[in-house]
């Protein structure tokens, strides 16, 4: 009420006002309050009075800053950067105006900007804990270098020496620490930093990845569960009941997990990763139409995503619907192919379908986007050898050995493509396979077809 009054009382004025009037009616209307929660009528009201104050008085600079951060409050960042450099121009020794370019620049993603800005306002005195900690979020955000996380790791413990009860730079300092490597002293902030803010749902879960990832696997459990305990029905235990779920699917109990990712998706319709679980665990229970319409779910609310359609595709091919599941491949080799996966799912199923040619010319130019695919090359060598072009399918087969030399599966292809060849050579890469499969449980069969071929060659000699 007080915001439209103010606006009724300025509205109806007569003559203009001078650059302080302005400025001191923007600020009454402002008040208090932050920015952001201003309605758009007030939020604009606002502006035009202090762009007024500013037009009819460029020193005062003070209407620049509020200018620029009303910018900001109504996500008009380039704008309010653009005020902010004329203030850095204008007071070239005021930290604060760095300060504020920094944060500015920062929500627009532009980082090494954004870092600059704040190391000049800390030459220029600006030292409180909140610019060590935006310093610190600065470094993180460019932590693909590690000499950036090692800069962050100091930049948030200035901060915390200066104000030690912050749960956030603890949070953001142990996740710092767990791109160092530094497990355990993560664990200790996200323990200090849940204890400071144990309503924090983001820290809560964390904390439970960090003791999933070091096998302690009850205090995982304890912490996600004394979170649920006390949320109240706000949303946010959506979270806690997606990461639970996790950790019972991961221990085997699908009836636990499923039941903790119903529970997510009533708390939160559109945390999307839940869909991939219900419909993995839908699927793995043989209900493949739940499968389906989970995946679908998943699909809408990731329409990019290569690995849907490809979980798609294999949900139809178990209810043998081979014309979708085909469908179903080729969307996620358009979308990207998720890592070669959907050319190995295509190409599997024409080669079901005794679609050979086809099958070839999928898994070629699979190899030619994925160059490193190792198993990729064999299938290409695999269905070669089954049409007789055998030079082409050593060719793909040494490739598929080159690339992933300890595997054993690939060595059997290419023995079997040498037997049709030159027996020396499928002696040798028979022992090479024998070798390398010998302590793998699940080439046991293939093996014992190997050592019959070798006794085989052997007495041929």
């Amino acid at each position: 009420m007080r915001g439209l009054t103010a606006i009724a009382l300025l509205l109806a004025g007569c003559a203009e006002p001078d650059a302080p009037t302005a400025y001191r009616q923007a600020q009454k209307l402002i008040g208090d309050r932050p920015l952001r929660s201003l309605g758009q009528t007030e939020l604009a009201q606002a502006e035009r009075l202090v762009a007024q104050a500013r037009a009819l008085d460029p020193e005062l600079h003070e209407a620049t800053f509020t200018l620029a951060a009303l910018y900001a409050a109504r996500g008009a960042y380039e704008d309010a950067t653009t005020l902010y450099r004329s203030l850095v121009e204008a007071r070239p020794d005021d930290g604060r105006a760095y300060a504020e370019l920094g944060l500015s620049l920062a929500a627009q993603g532009r980082y090494s900007g954004a870092l600059r800005a704040y190391q000049d306002a800390v030459r220029r005195g600006e030292k409180s804990a909140l610019i060590y900690a935006r310093l610190g979020h600065a470094y993180q955000a460019l932590g693909h270098l590690e000499e950036n996380l090692h800069a962050a790791q100091a930049a948030y413990r200035a901060s915390l020496q200066l104000a030690p009860e912050q749960a956030e730079v603890r949070y953001q300092l142990a996740r710092v620490e767990v791109r160092l490597g530094q497990d355990e002293e993560a664990r200790v902030l996200m323990e200090q930093a849940l204890a400071s803010a144990p309503k924090d749902t983001g820290i809560r879960a964390e904390l439970a990845a960090l003791y999933r990832e070091a096998g302690q696997r009850e205090l995982a459990r304890a912490a996600l569960v004394e979170g649920l305990a006390a949320r109240d029905g706000d949303g946010e235990e959506a979270v806690l009941h997606y990461e639970l779920g996790r950790l019972l699917w991961e221990e085997g109990d699908g009836t636990g997990a499923l039941m903790q990712f119903e529970r997510a998706r009533a708390a939160d319709p559109d945390l999307y990763p839940v869909y991939r679980y219900l419909g993995l665990i839908h699927s793995a229970e043989g209900r493949l139409d739940s499968a389906l319409v989970a995946f679908a779910e998943l699909a809408n609310r990731q329409p990019g995503d290569a690995a849907v359609q490809v979980s798609i595709g294999i949900v139809h091919s178990r209810t043998g619907a081979l014309d979708a599941a085909e469908e179903a491949f080729k969307a996620a080799i358009a979308l990207g192919g998720a890592e070669g996966d959907a050319a190995l799912k295509l190409g599997g199923l024409y080669v079901h379908q005794r679609r050979l040619r086809a099958a070839v010319q999928v898994f070629k130019e699979a190899t030619a986007a994925h160059p490193h695919h190792a198993e990729l090359f064999a299938s290409l060598g695999d269905v070669y050898r089954q049409l007789g072009l055998l030079a082409a399918a050593v060719q793909a087969g040494e490739e598929a050995v080159r690339l992933e030399p300890e595997r054993a599966l690939w060595r059997f292809h290419l023995a079997s493509t040498y037997e049709r060849l030159d027996p020396d050579q499928a002696g040798a890469e028979w022992r090479a396979y024998a070798s390398l499969a010998e302590d793998d449980a699940s080439e046991a069969q293939r093996l014992t077809h190997a050592r019959s071929r070798l006794k085989i060659l052997q007495q041929e000699e």
